[in-house]
């Protein structure tokens, strides 16, 4: 068992009367202090203090020694003290969650965030998907870090203890092969796994944990473009079933009504994604226009409001900021909670919008969010717009190319041409 906390280390010589305040970990009856200094390199602080300004831990405070009130400071000071142990205490759950065995070199390594010694043979591929994660929650690129963990879980269920190394083409074949027959996925859904691992791999050759000359992937060994189809098929529905999603009698404020309505707003906005439209606040419109930075490409949009998107806009903006009512400024703070909501709005949104499919007599459409948008698409072609400033789907080719041919037709053309396929 590992046992940490704050101390101040008194078997130091004291300097000017003053002792370094350490993280001690305490494992089979041995002990190893690591300064504080060392952990956090805080240029305003430095971590050090004599006896009669150290409060030492009692049973009740679970290793957590501090400043005592008598120092300037010492709350900001005692709340990194708390982060530190905090963090060190995550660390060892770690360990064990990844079956990783503990070590001194290892953990004083993990918490000062110096580059890890041990050798790659013992690395766990779970391990360094952990690091990857951690690494990208830090840089706060949650979405990214999401696509990580999902990959983790998956790895983690088909060979929970494989180490870096355990990669090579024999392991990717039997991977695709638990994902396609174990877990019923599809080949877009396997191709997304196979290059976040394929990522994984680059990073670890990066880091010199994976040696360049063992890469299993590539067009003579494991090629995830030559084995998997990782196109997303286009789905769209003809402008009469529009006219039915509209026009179907809904409880309003229900979780249906508002899956319409979300549904809806994308059709009538140019095709607009469902991450952007509950981005959305009072802010975003601006003379008549919505003004949007398209979270995917940072693509900067104008889009008229027309008559349809007023309504729901009239109907759906309430007591929040937000045009939508997905996110709660109160309760959805970070980003990762936003994300969090986002990810299980959007599967409940598309659950209800596969049962507004039912209610109109249409059963076997898939519908969704991206329905709509490839719907507004396909639909304003054949309502005449050559496919020279139209592409198949919206957004289907280029962005830059996508923008430019609705950049041409804001002067009015577009706007004409779209209440062919909204006033219906």
């Amino acid at each position: 068992m590992v046992t940490l906390s704050i101390v101040l280390n008194t078997t130091k010589k004291p300097i000017q009367n003053e002792y370094p305040i350490c993280l001690r970990i305490t494992y089979e009856r041995k002990s190893k202090y690591v300064s504080i200094n060392s952990i956090l390199n805080h240029s305003l602080y430095k971590f050090k203090c004599n006896k009669n300004n150290w409060k030492s831990a009692a049973i009740e405070d679970n290793g957590f020694g501090r400043y005592s009130k008598n120092i300037e400071d010492f709350r900001t000071l005692n709340s990194l003290l708390a982060d530190v142990l905090t963090k060190a205490k995550e660390l060892v759950k770690n360990y064990k969650r990844q079956q990783v065995e503990f070590s001194f070199e290892n953990f004083i390594n993990d918490i000062t965030g110096k580059k890890v010694k041990t050798e790659t043979k013992h690395y766990t591929l779970n391990s360094f998907y952990t690091k990857i994660i951690n690494d990208l929650e830090r840089l706060n690129k949650i979405g990214l870090a999401t696509v990580f963990s999902d990959a983790q879980s998956q790895l983690l269920k088909f060979k929970p203890t494989a180490k870096i190394t355990d990669v090579n083409v024999k392991f990717l074949e039997e991977f695709e092969n638990y994902l396609r027959f174990d877990r019923k996925n599809k080949d877009t859904t396997i191709s997304i796994k196979m290059r976040n691992l394929q990522r994984a791999i680059n990073l670890a050759i990066d880091e010199g944990l994976f040696k360049r000359e063992n890469y299993p992937f590539g067009e003579k060994k494991y090629s995830v473009n030559r084995r998997l189809n990782h196109k997303t098929k286009k789905r769209s529905v003809p402008i009469d079933i529009i006219g039915k999603i509209r026009d179907l009698k809904l409880d309003r404020g229900t979780g249906l009504d508002l899956a319409r309505d979300i549904f809806m707003f994308s059709f009538y906005t140019r095709g607009m994604n469902f991450i952007d439209i509950i981005g959305l606040t009072g802010a975003n419109i601006i003379n008549d226009e919505i003004y949007y930075i398209r979270r995917k490409t940072k693509q900067t949009f104008y889009i008229p409001i027309n008559e349809h998107a007023k309504t729901l806009i009239e109907k759906n903006h309430g007591k929040s900021n937000y045009l939508f009512p997905i996110y709660n400024d109160l309760i959805h703070v970070t980003l990762k909670q936003k994300y969090t909501r986002k990810k299980t709005a959007l599967k409940k949104v598309n659950h209800d919008l596969k049962e507004v499919a039912k209610l109109i007599g249409e059963p076997n459409i898939n519908l969704t969010t991206y329905v709509s948008r490839h719907s507004y698409a396909t639909n304003l072609k054949h309502a005449g717009v050559p496919t020279s400033y139209i592409s198949e789907a919206l957004g289907h080719q280029t962005e830059e190319q996508t923008q430019t041919y609705l950049d041409e037709f804001n002067k009015g053309i577009i706007t004409d041409l779209e209440k062919k396929i909204f006033d219906v």
